[in-house]
């Protein structure tokens, strides 16, 4: 049965992540408007301003002993101040987030991406538990500036999310490339609004089930896996030959 509305569950909290200085500025603009589609549909919200946080960048952990790398241990640098256990508890306090970033050069925020170099930490608990601490979590993402890049730093701010086991639903990218006012143009305006709508309704939907999205599967299936995709490669190089001989 297809969805009528707002599906009818818990109260979610979605939180917003500008990555932006400018907190009047267009990538500002669009996050503020996904937030209150956020909000019409149900859900409680935050947002917060990356440049308001001191972030220290990764330390490398990972590369000398990827058990090392883990939260919370992650969030102490001796002798330096570091918001970053701040922004990642009211990450993991949350159902879903949103990011919005400037565009740099063709891709995120510098700040940005050194926020997610450290969410590493959250997703390696894996090592630990089994899980990443960010498994089934759901996130939109909203890109703006004046230069061409947008659609780059969506790709790779979704790609990186995903990987850390974050569900990017439909709809739920956006950006807007352009001088001038972006709440001007009513196209930027309804695709940043329909990203805080997919959050929500990805969440709420997620919500009825409750699964483990990244597993390790037995050896058995995993030899099983193995033999037949081996096969099916014999095969494929078998039919290659006759429809490619002179290779």
């Amino acid at each position: 049965m297809p969805i009528q509305g707002v599906i009818a569950l818990t109260t979610l909290k979605v939180l917003g992540i500008n990555a932006s200085a400018r907190k009047y500025g267009n990538t500002a603009k669009m996050l503020y408007v996904a937030i209150k589609a956020a909000k019409d549909h149900g859900a409680k919200t935050e947002v917060i301003h990356l440049y308001d946080y001191q972030i220290q960048p990764c330390m490398a952990c990972y590369s000398d002993n990827l058990y090392e790398c883990y939260y919370p241990k992650s969030c102490t640098f001796i002798g330096r101040k570091d918001d970053f256990r701040l922004i990642a508890d009211k990450i993991l306090e949350s159902n879903a987030i949103i990011i919005a970033t400037p565009v740099y050069w063709f891709n995120v925020s510098g700040i940005l991406k050194t926020l997610i170099d450290r969410l590493t930490a959250l997703e390696n608990v894996i090592h630990h538990v089994g899980k990443s601490l960010l498994d089934g979590k759901v996130a939109g993402a909203i890109a703006a500036g004046e230069e061409a890049g947008g659609a780059q730093a969506l790709s790779w701010l979704a790609f990186t999310l995903n990987m850390m086991g974050v569900h990017i639903p439909a709809w739920a990218t956006a950006y807007y490339h352009g001088k001038g006012d972006v709440l001007k143009n009513m196209q930027a305006v309804y695709d940043a609004y329909n990203v805080g709508r997919s959050v929500v309704l990805a969440t709420k939907l997620l919500q009825e089930k409750n699964v483990d999205w990244y597993i390790q599967p037995s050896r058995d299936k995993i030899a099983s896996a193995i033999k037949e995709a081996e096969q099916e490669a014999k095969n494929q190089l078998v039919n290659s030959k006759r429809v490619r001989p002179w290779l």
